[in-house]
Formats: C-alpha cells, structure tokens, sequence
C-alpha cells in the first residue's frame, strides 16, 4: 500500500485539514470596531497610506492571529490560519509510524498544525498501574486544553493488547468521569475525528496473523469503493423516515425500537460539506456502514451478538442481551464472557448500558479478525452499540464508553423490518 498516497487522500479527502477563519479577526472587532473591516477587506496594507500605525502594530500581535504580518513594506492580511490537530499514533507498527510521518508533513504543507502522540497498549497499561490511585481520577489542564483547542483528531492503529485493562478496572472506573468530560467538550464543539485503523502485531491473534493483516489492509481499500457506497445508499433509503425497527434471527433474537426523527448516516471514508452541515464529523478507516442513534428509551427485547471486542477487557462471544425500556437488563455469554462485560460496565459511568446505535456493515471485503473497527463493517451484519451516542450519533445518551456489539445474519436467516417492511434478507439487501 502506498502510505504516501495514504496520508494525501486522508488530509485532502477524509477528513480535510488545513486552514479556518482567522478568530483573531472576532476578537479585534470587538476592541477596535468598524476600522477592522476596512483592513480585513484588503490582501495588504500600506502603512503610509492607511496611517494608524499603531494599531496596526497591535494587530501584528498572536492574540489576534496574528491579523496583520510585515512583509516587505507592507503589511499582509491573514484572514485565516492553520488548523489545530492531535495525531495519536501506535508505535509498535512501522507502518504507523511512517505514516504518521507523513500525515504531519501533509497537514504542515496544507498550512496546519498538528501535535503528534505516540501510543501503545502496554505503555498505557504502565501508566495506569504506575498512577496513586486517586490521581487516575484526575483530568490534566493539558488535556482539557487540547480537547478545547483541536479542531480535528486523528488516532492511528490500534491495541497490541486487548486485554490492557486486566486486574485495574478500579483505576480505569475512577478515570471514566474525565473520558466523558473530553467526550462532551469534542462533541460541544463539533471537533472533526477519524479512527484510522492499522493492523499493530497483537499479543493474541483471534485469527492467522496473516488473515489478520490480509483483512484489515482489504478493508481499508474496500473502504473508497462504488460498491460501498451503493449498499450505503440502498440502506439509507430504506430506513429513511421509519419509525420501527425490528431484529429477528434463528437465534432466538427479536429485538424492536423506534428510529423516529433520527438522521440516518453514511460511513463511505469521507467527512464532506453535506456531513458537516449535518453535524457529521466523525469517520472510520476503515469504513462501510449505514449508522444511525435509536430513541434511546425504546428499545425491547433479546439479542444475541455474535462477537463484542471490548478493547482493554477482552473478546465476548456469543453475548445474549435483553433490553428493556432502551437499557441493558440482562446478559449472559458462555466461560468468562459475562464476568468480562460485567467487568467493563463497572468501569464506566453514565449511560454506559443504555442503547446507543444501530449500524449495518456494507463493507465486502470485511471479516472478524477481532478488531471492531473491521468487524462492524462486515457485509452481512449488523451491530448494536450502548453507552455515549451524542455528537456525531444525534443521540442523547453521555456516557464514558461507545460500545460496538456484532451480529452475523448472513446465513443465519437474519432479516430486518423497517415498519413492517422487509428491507434485510438473511442478512442481504433485498435488492
């Protein structure tokens, strides 16, 4: 794959970063009034022509942009500046690391800035178990800053280590107010995001690392593909403007809740003007899903997923559900799934059991390899998500944890309802 290309098309197309309306130019109306217009109408100004010159010296200061930098003889008009970005990257991948590389250069030569952030799951696991207790509930002013500041986030590959969290959940629940706080201050602010996904050399494969890795890398390029977005736009057609969903399998699963008023979202790998006026923000690389936030008080009946990858707790296989009244009522998965889920619920706060998301994978070339981000796009499936759905979701549940829980109905006589209407066959369009 050509990381270069890679890195282009996700700073130019993705998720598009570069420059923003100089906020300077807000503030400098405020204390100097009616002039400013007049400079920001300009491309230049000539102090000996225009005068003031004071004031223009002040509005050579960083607090206003700056709004005016010499040039020559003249001063230029920066009626925007560059971005803000946080780059989280895994450096246990090579891959990841140049392409990190690269993201950087491509978002400085598009005029941003970015701060990157090498990450690992064993480095996290060591700072968790390392932090006095009580510290692990703290929120750093840096981090609040950024989460103020940024106006894009990027997080680049994945765990090495599912099961991170293991033996420290106390530590991680103390933790969970804060990660709901930057969750609610991201979305407030409409913050765009992209979770690119990389294969990272696991600790535990659920697959052949070379499955795993064939996959992943297929899915990605699948990701940009006219089939995708085909099967994006048959589901989003036949679930807009219904009101009840209903889920049945062989299972035993029959699972109902309304969709009503709820926008239905495309995930074809590219956040564009349309999303963004929808309040879109956010995308998956890989991607290929038709999502949307249920009412989150509706939801009655059993599910039972095939696989949900609790990232830092473990895998869960073949986790049975019931809902009701939209929350979490009872669960039940065969060795030590339930003890995991149970694990991971205590760990969070808010509405971590509250239904969150329905969301059906269009993505071919996606199979289980156990990395949610793959799994969820696999075509032929569906999933439920619990816990925080604001923002991007138009939900309303807060929440520290999104979980994403798959089901295969392809080939399991899986079949979907909108209104009474068929719209999923045995986990295929019907059309």
């Amino acid at each position: 794959m050509n990381l270069k290309a890679v890195a282009h098309s996700l700073v130019t197309k993705s998720i598009p970063i570069g420059r923003k309306p100089n906020p300077g130019i807000v503030l400098a109306r405020k204390r100097y009034g009616k002039i400013i217009e007049e400079i920001v109408s300009k491309d230049y100004i000539d102090p000996k022509k225009f005068g003031k010159e004071k004031l223009l010296k002040k509005l050579t200061d960083t607090d206003y942009g700056p709004l005016l930098v010499p040039r020559g003889k003249k001063y230029f008009v920066k009626k925007t500046v560059g971005e803000l970005s946080r780059l989280v990257y895994s450096n246990v991948e090579p891959d990841c690391v140049k392409l990190a590389s690269l993201i950087k250069r491509e978002v400085w030569k598009r005029g941003g800035h970015i701060a990157a952030v090498p990450y690992s799951s064993a480095e996290n696991r060591e700072h968790l178990k390392l932090m006095p207790w009580d510290t692990s509930a703290e929120l750093p002013p840096s981090t609040k800053l950024s989460a103020q500041s940024n106006d894009a986030r990027i997080f680049l590959g994945g765990d090495e280590d599912i099961n991170w969290v293991r033996g420290l959940e106390a530590k991680e629940k103390l933790g969970a107010p804060a990660s709901q706080k930057i969750h609610q201050i991201t979305d407030k602010r409409k913050v765009r995001w992209c979770l690119f996904g990389w294969p990272v050399p696991q600790k535990k494969y659920f697959v052949s690392p070379e499955f795993y890795r064939k996959t992943f890398l297929n899915s990605i390029k699948a990701t940009f593909t006219p089939r995708v977005k085909q099967l994006c736009g048959y589901y989003k057609k036949a679930l807009q403007g219904a009101n009840k969903i209903r889920i049945r399998a062989d299972d035993g699963t029959d699972l109902s809740f309304s969709i009503r008023g709820r926008p239905i979202l495309l995930a074809d790998g590219i956040i564009d003007m349309h999303d963004l006026r929808n309040g879109d923000v956010g995308l998956n690389i890989p991607d290929g899903e038709v999502f949307l936030a249920p009412r989150e008080y509706s939801a009655n009946g059993v599910i039972i997923f095939d696989y949900a990858v609790i990232h830092g707790f473990g895998l869960v296989k073949k986790l049975k559900i019931t809902f009701k009244d939209g929350k979490v009522v009872k669960f039940s998965a065969p060795g030590a799934g339930a003890k995991i889920f149970r694990k991971f619920l205590a760990a969070n706060t808010g509405e971590k059991d509250r239904i969150a998301e329905l969301g059906i994978g269009t993505n071919p070339a996606a199979a289980f390899i156990g990395e949610t981000i793959v799994d969820e796009k696999i075509f032929g499936s569906l999933h439920i998500a619990i816990g925080n759905n604001t923002g991007a979701y138009h939900g309303k549940n807060t929440a520290s944890s999104h979980l994403d829980m798959i089901k295969i109905m392809k080939g399991r006589n899986g079949n979907m309802w909108a209104d009474k209407r068929l719209v999923m066959k045995n986990g295929l369009p019907l059309k």
